[in-house]
């Protein structure tokens, strides 16, 4: 998955809800559900602090530990007014709008405190050697997450042979498994020689730099600055799921997120707004 699939602009959807939104007066006593994928839980919260700034009338909840899955069912269901998923919506997951709202560098972290660089092809089977050191020696500890898990799906497909790779890794029973986004990154912090694959987002908001370090690949770091150009072109996006006639209140805040405020939260977050 790459940033050549994206535009990043402050325009297109962004805009366009933001003209939507302008048109659609606040009412008192609103409460704006969110929940979803645990990587984006602080992001949200730090958006649903802004945005109730902005209308002190409004309460934004950020309901944890749905998951992706968890959310969208949560969201179809009605108990929820956007789910935030790491995944696409599947095809029985109908009546709902899906929309990439933003994308944050995603690559691969260690708690070896100089992991070093490592080529694109060279990642798989790095992964899954149970030979592999880092660059002063010390032995690597890849950490896996659920084989169902959307984080598993994406480093899959991130780089060549990856998808084989961590099925290989899977056959080990020395290597633990992570269950939650939470659990990954607290473990990977414990955990001499580390490896694990994580956003930015997720590393900037949660306050795990610098006990955890990312790898460069090709060279390159993961950061803001190189996804936009296009430079380093991992990615982990974060999917907006809502009714397909969204409220009032949603179309408010998908609005604060494109605004220049919402855009700046982005970016002090890891992260970049991203439009198909």
């Amino acid at each position: 998955m790459t940033s050549s699939y994206f535009k990043f602009s402050s325009y297109g959807l962004m805009a366009a809800l933001t003209v939507l939104a302008s048109s659609v007066p606040a009412s008192a006593d609103q409460t704006l559900r969110i929940g979803g994928t645990g990587a984006a839980t602080v992001l949200m919260e730090r958006l649903g602090t802004a945005f109730t700034a902005r209308e002190p009338e409004t309460t934004v909840e950020v309901i944890q530990g749905l998951g992706s899955s968890g959310g969208i069912a949560a969201t179809r269901d009605g108990a929820l007014d956007i789910a935030v998923s790491a995944r696409p919506l599947k095809p029985e997951e109908t009546g709902m709008t899906e929309t990439v709202a933003v994308i944050t560098p995603y690559g691969l972290v260690s708690s070896n405190p100089n992991p070093g660089d490592i080529a694109k092809n060279d990642v798989a089977a790095f992964y899954a050697s149970t030979s592999a050191t880092w660059p002063d020696g010390t032995p690597v500890k890849v950490i896996l997450r659920p084989k169902s898990e959307s984080d598993t799906a994406l480093l899959g497909q991130t780089f060549p042979g990856m998808a084989a790779a961590i099925d290989e890794v899977r056959t080990r029973i020395d290597v633990p498994v992570a269950a939650t986004d939470q659990d990954n990154l607290e473990l990977a912090k414990t955990i001499d020689g580390s490896l694990v694959g994580t956003g930015l987002a997720q590393m900037v908001t949660e306050g795990h730099q610098p006990d955890l370090r990312f790898l460069t690949i090709d060279g390159v770091e993961p950061t803001l600055v190189n996804l936009e150009s296009g430079t380093y072109p991992y990615f982990k996006p974060f999917r907006f799921v809502y009714p397909e006639e969204p409220s009032p209140l949603v179309q408010r805040f998908l609005a604060f997120i494109g605004s220049s405020e919402g855009q700046s939260l982005l970016h002090e977050a890891g992260s970049l707004p991203a439009t198909r």
